[in-house]
C-alpha cells in the first residue's frame, strides 16, 4: 500500500492524472531577456478563453540581460517555472520564443520565433565568437533542423534574410506586426493616456533609446537633464523610455541614481515592461536613435528627431532609410529651437515610404499570428476573432517638482512666468528661485527668494507658516502659503497681502515677487500667464 501510494505521487506531470481542464496541448514559453519576456507575456493573449491550451514557462541560459526576467514573470502570475535543465524531460507540443537565440539541443520540439524588434536592421555583438551578427536571425544550425520558424512583419524581410542566410528559406512566415496594430488602434485613446500622465496642455517630448554605448542615452547621457533645463516646465513634459537591456544590465536602483536630478526635475521614467506603447501614442514628438521605437513612431506619423547614424545599422534597411530622411538632433544647438523646427517641418505621411517596408497586413496581424500558431500545434483556432487590445495605461516613475527657477516678463496688467526645474538649472542667471516646503534638497530653501507652502492647512496656520518660514530662512524675500481662495503672502519687511486666484501657490508667490521687486506691491488685479493658461489674480494688501 505504501509503495503504491509513493509511486502514484512520483508519476509524470500527466494532464489526465493531475489536471482539471483536460488540456490537449502544452505550449512552452521560452523567456530569455527582459525584452523577449515582455513580448511572450503579450503573446499569451493568443490563447484567450481556450481551455485546450496549457502554458508553461522556462528561462533559457546564456544571456547577459536576464536581470528582472524572473521577477517580471512572477509579477505577471507565472510561478511554476520549468528549470532550464529539466526542459528536455518536459512533455510539450510547441515552443514559443521571442529571442533568436534558440538552443535546439534543449528545445527538441517545433519552435516559433516571435519578433521582439522590427525587422533585421542592425548588427549586434555575438557572444559566441566576439564578432557581430545580424540581430533577430537565429543560428544557421537551428534553422537547418527545419523545426525553427521565424515570424516576420513584412515580405521584404524574406529576401533580406535569404541573402544573409540561405538557411532561412522556407523557414519564415509573414504575419505583420501586432504591436503596431495595437498602437494604431489606440490612437483614439490619446487624450486618456495624456490625462493619466498629467500632460494637460503641455507638449510631451518622448526620449526613446535602445542600448549600447552608441545608443542615444549611451552617447548623450545628460540629454534628459538638458531638455528639462531648456524647456519651460509649464509648456513641456519630458518622458524617457529605455531599452529593457538597459534595465536588465543596471537595474532600477542604479538608474534612479544615474538620473536623480532629471527625476527631481520632473522626468517621467517609463518601466521596461509596461507603458511605452501608450507613451508613443500620447507623445507630441519623439527623440530617438536606431532602435525600433523610431519605426513605431514613424508608423504613428509623429515628428522625429534622430541621433547620429549608428555604424552597425544594416545598409539599405528601413532604419538606415529613416535615419537618412529624418531630422537630425544636433547637440551643439538649442534643443527648444530644434524641437520647434522639427514640429513645424513635419508633414503628415512623411515616413510612409519607410513604414510601408516594415508593416504588412495592418489591422490583421494578431489574427494571422494566432492562426499560424494554432496551425503548428496543430489545432483549429477559436471561432471568434481575437480581440484587438488597446495599449495598456502608462506607468511611470515620477516626482513632483518642488523648486523652480522662474523668469518673468510684464506687459501692462499681464505677467508672463516661465518656470524651469531647479534640479536641472542650479545656476541663478537672473531667475528668482521658488522653493516649496516639501523640497528634498535643503540647500535650495536657504537660497530661495520665495518660500511656498502648496498645501492648505487653514487660514490662520497659513499666516503662521509664512512667519516661521521667513524666520528659518533669512535670505528669502517673501513666503506664500496656499488658502482655499489662492494664497497669503508675507514679505521680509512685514508687508502682508492676500491673492485670490485659481493659480497655484508657487505661481502666485512669483507674482508677489514681481510686484515687490518692481515696487508695486499694492492692491491690484493682474493677469498671470503660465504656459498656455491665463489666470486672473486679485491682490489685496493688508494694512
Amino acid at each position: 500500500m505504501t509503495h503504491r501510494h509513493e509511486s502514484r505521487l512520483a508519476a509524470p506531470d500527466s494532464e489526465a492524472l493531475w489536471g482539471t481542464f483536460g488540456c490537449e496541448r502544452t505550449v512552452l514559453f521560452v523567456a530569455r531577456t527582459l525584452t523577449s519576456t515582455a513580448r511572450l507575456l503579450e503573446a499569451m493573449d493568443l490563447f484567450r478563453n481556450d481551455f485546450r491550451i496549457r502554458a508553461r514557462f522556462t528561462i533559457s541560459n546564456g544571456t547577459r540581460f536576464a536581470g528582472g526576467v524572473e521577477q517580471l514573470l512572477h509579477d505577471s502570475g507565472v510561478h511554476d517555472l520549468v528549470p532550464w535543465p529539466k526542459v528536455e524531460e518536459l512533455d510539450y507540443d510547441l515552443a514559443l520564443s521571442a529571442s533568436e537565440n534558440v538552443d535546439v539541443d534543449v528545445l527538441t520540439k517545433p519552435v516559433l520565433v516571435l519578433p521582439h524588434g522590427l525587422g533585421f536592421n542592425k548588427y549586434v555583438p555575438d557572444s559566441a565568437d566576439g564578432g557581430l551578427r545580424l540581430a533577430g536571425l537565429p543560428p544557421a544550425r537551428a534553422l537547418r533542423t527545419g523545426r525553427v520558424k521565424l515570424f516576420l512583419s513584412h515580405p521584404e524581410q524574406i529576401a533580406q534574410l535569404g541573402a544573409a542566410a540561405a538557411e532561412t528559406r522556407g523557414n519564415t512566415i509573414v504575419v505583420g506586426d501586432p504591436t503596431c496594430d495595437r498602437m494604431l488602434a489606440s490612437v483614439p485613446l490619446r487624450a486618456r493616456y495624456r490625462a493619466l500622465l498629467g500632460t494637460a496642455g503641455r507638449r510631451l517630448v518622448l526620449v526613446a533609446s535602445t542600448w549600447s554605448e552608441s545608443s542615444l542615452i549611451g552617447s548623450w547621457r545628460t540629454l534628459p537633464h538638458r531638455l528639462l533645463a531648456e524647456l519651460p516646465a509649464d509648456e513641456y513634459q519630458v518622458a524617457l523610455v529605455l531599452h529593457p537591456n538597459v534595465w536588465a544590465r543596471y537595474g532600477p536602483a542604479d538608474l534612479r541614481v544615474m538620473l536623480a536630478d532629471a527625476l527631481d526635475a520632473g522626468l517621467r521614467l517609463i518601466p521596461p515592461h509596461r507603458g511605452w506603447h501608450a507613451l508613443l501614442v500620447a507623445a507630441d514628438q519623439i527623440i530617438t536613435d536606431h532602435g525600433s521605437m523610431g519605426l513605431h513612431a514613424a508608423a504613428l506619423d509623429k515628428p522625429l528627431l534622430l541621433s547620429s547614424a549608428e555604424p552597425d545599422t544594416v545598409a539599405g534597411s528601413p532604419v538606415a532609410e529613416l535615419a537618412r530622411i529624418g531630422d537630425r538632433l544636433e547637440p551643439a544647438e538649442g534643443l527648444r529651437e530644434q524641437l520647434s523646427r522639427n514640429v513645424a517641418a513635419h508633414a503628415p505621411g512623411r515616413f510612409e515610404a519607410v513604414t510601408s517596408r516594415v508593416f504588412a497586413y495592418r489591422g490583421e496581424a494578431t489574427e494571422r499570428l494566432r492562426n499560424e500558431v494554432y496551425r503548428h500545434l496543430p489545432l483549429n483556432p477559436p471561432v471568434t476573432e481575437p480581440p484587438l487590445l488597446r495599449a495598456p495605461d502608462p506607468e511611470s516613475e515620477y516626482r513632483n517638482v518642488t523648486a523652480f527657477r522662474v523668469s518673468s516678463r510684464r506687459t501692462g496688467d499681464i505677467v508672463v512666468l516661465s518656470r524651469y526645474p531647479a534640479a536641472a538649472r542650479p545656476e541663478s542667471d537672473n531667475r528668482h528661485l521658488v522653493v516649496e516646503e516639501g523640497e528634498a534638497n535643503l540647500r535650495l530653501p536657504e537660497r530661495a527668494a520665495v518660500l511656498v507652502r502648496a498645501r492648505y492647512t487653514g487660514h490662520e496656520d497659513a499666516w503662521n507658516w509664512t512667519e516661521s518660514a521667513l524666520n528659518a530662512y533669512p535670505f528669502a524675500r517673501l513666503a506664500a502659503a496656499a488658502t482655499a481662495a489662492g494664497c497669503v503672502v508675507r514679505t521680509r519687511h512685514g508687508q502682508r497681502a492676500t491673492i485670490s486666484s485659481s493659480g497655484d501657490a508657487a505661481a502666485l508667490g512669483s507674482l508677489a515677487y514681481v510686484l515687490l521687486t518692481s515696487r508695486q506691491f499694492a492692491d491690484t488685479t493682474m493677469r498671470l500667464r503660465i504656459g498656455k493658461v491665463v489666470y486672473t489674480a486679485s491682490v489685496m494688501v493688508i494694512r
